[in-house]
């Protein structure tokens, strides 16, 4: 890492530093770049957020191992693996003492800061280079690119929403819900889960960045696309009339028994099982849980935006397909002709028809868009999003959670459960992330 890279990444380091307590110091390893497999490959280190790539994101492993089973002998992508927190703080660290991997997953609220310290690599030439990527894409790799250029690209597109049992909603009479659904009508459907003893939407607030996928499309109908710039720049505070509109939302539906009981010390992992286990009509989440619950819930699942809120005077038709978290190329790699083109290679493959088709398979959906992609008659869930995908509503350019910083995106976590659990109010939850906001100027 040159001098001046260094010194820029050690200052923004620092803050950091107080937050995560694990950067001692800004220094150079002298690690190289690439290093020679046992065939000889040029090996690329790809680190990613999960502990078990072939059991946790089996998706990304199989594309890893189709990739290296076409290119034996010449490219080989190995994974430096840990779970989401330890990645994070391993990548800080990473980055402090030049031994960062040649490509690594980055969670969205913190890739901006590896970009303004200079250690991304900028991927406009690789996209203008595959003009067929960049059209697959579709404008999705915007959500990536600043000041210093395209920092990421998107790892996967995210669908979110809630889930449902369709085999509940019979048991109970309460038609499925559909575009048109209010809150209003919501409200209907949770008093008649509640009268039959069924929690009528599980969710965990332990682990609450894993539990809030469903509030993304509420907080989009309230109109935060529109106005997160004018927060982000002083200009508005979240403290506002719409959001506190849409927090009072929220804290009706904890008034009306929407939640667990227990919801304060069960994790997302717990509320899903309880979904697994037909004792919740709804439950929030991704694509990701595609497979699990084909497997549990079957031809009885469905799928759901969230309803729409007569109240607001932002567009309702909104649907949540956004750009998940990006992946991202160490700058150092540019300095050796070899290892670019291998990474540019494995980049090639992994936005390609076929590795999008391999996510199909899995019940994923690729950051990109080619034609004739398509699940199978008993991937009944990714079917239950294709078939709510079909309205063509636009979605915004990022989900709302992806759009702050970290300590804002904490705050606001901390404040959607606040607001739910009854521990502040809707206003007290908005000057939190206020506050958080003016702490992190």
């Amino acid at each position: 890492m040159n001098s001046k890279r260094l010194k820029k990444w050690c200052s923004v380091a620092m803050v950091s530093m107080v937050v995560v307590g694990t950067l001692s110091g800004c220094g150079s390893s002298g690690k190289e770049s690439s290093k020679e497999g046992d065939g000889g490959e040029v090996v690329i280190n790809f680190g990613i957020h999960v502990a078990n790539p072939k059991e946790q994101e089996s998706v990304t492993y199989n594309i890893v191992q189709a990739f290296n089973e076409k290119n034996a002998g010449k490219y080989k992508v190995e994974f430096q693996a840990a779970d989401t927190e330890s990645h994070s703080k391993n990548m800080k660290l990473a980055a402090s003492d030049n031994t960062l991997p040649e490509i690594f997953w980055l969670d969205a609220s913190e890739a901006p800061k590896y970009s303004n310290a200079g250690v991304l690599l900028d991927l406009n030439d690789f996209l203008n280079e595959n003009t067929e990527i960049k059209a697959a894409l579709g404008g999705m790799e915007s959500a990536f690119t600043d000041d210093n250029g395209q920092y990421g690209l998107p790892y996967q597109c995210n669908v979110q929403g809630i889930f449902y049992n369709k085999e509940l909603f019979d048991k109970v009479g309460v038609a499925y819900p559909t575009d048109e659904t209010t809150y209003e009508d919501m409200l209907g459907m949770l008093a008649k889960f509640k009268e039959n003893g069924i929690t009528p939407l599980s969710i965990g607030s332990k682990n609450s960045g894993f539990a809030m996928w469903e509030f993304n499309e509420t907080l989009a109908r309230y109109g935060w696309e529109e106005n997160i710039d004018s927060i982000l720049a002083g200009d508005k505070k979240f403290n506002n009339e719409d959001l506190v509109t849409c927090f009072e939302k929220l804290k009706g539906l904890a008034e009306a028994g929407a939640f667990p009981e227990n919801m304060a010390t069960i994790e997302y992992f717990d509320a899903k099982q309880l979904f697994n286990e037909g004792k919740a009509a709804m439950f929030g989440t991704g694509q990701w849980d595609c497979a699990e619950f084909d497997k549990n819930i079957g031809e009885k699942i469905g799928f759901w935006w969230g309803p729409t809120f007569t109240d607001s005077d932002y567009d309702q038709e909104v649907a949540m397909k956004v750009p998940s978290a990006p992946i991202v190329v160490n700058a150092e790699v540019a300095e050796d002709e070899e290892v670019q083109e291998a990474v540019f290679e494995f980049l090639k493959f992994y936005y390609s028809k076929e590795a999008a088709e391999l996510s199909y398979e899995g019940s994923i959906f690729p950051a990109t868009n080619y034609e004739g992609m398509s699940a199978t008659d008993t991937q009944y869930a990714m079917n239950a999003m294709l078939d709510t995908l079909a309205s063509g509503w636009d979605s915004p350019s990022t989900a709302p959670d992806l759009t702050v910083t970290s300590a804002v995106q904490e705050a606001l976590y901390n404040s959607l459960f606040g607001v739910m659990q009854e521990t502040y109010t809707p206003e007290e939850a908005l000057d939190l992330m206020d506050e958080a906001l003016e702490n992190s100027k």
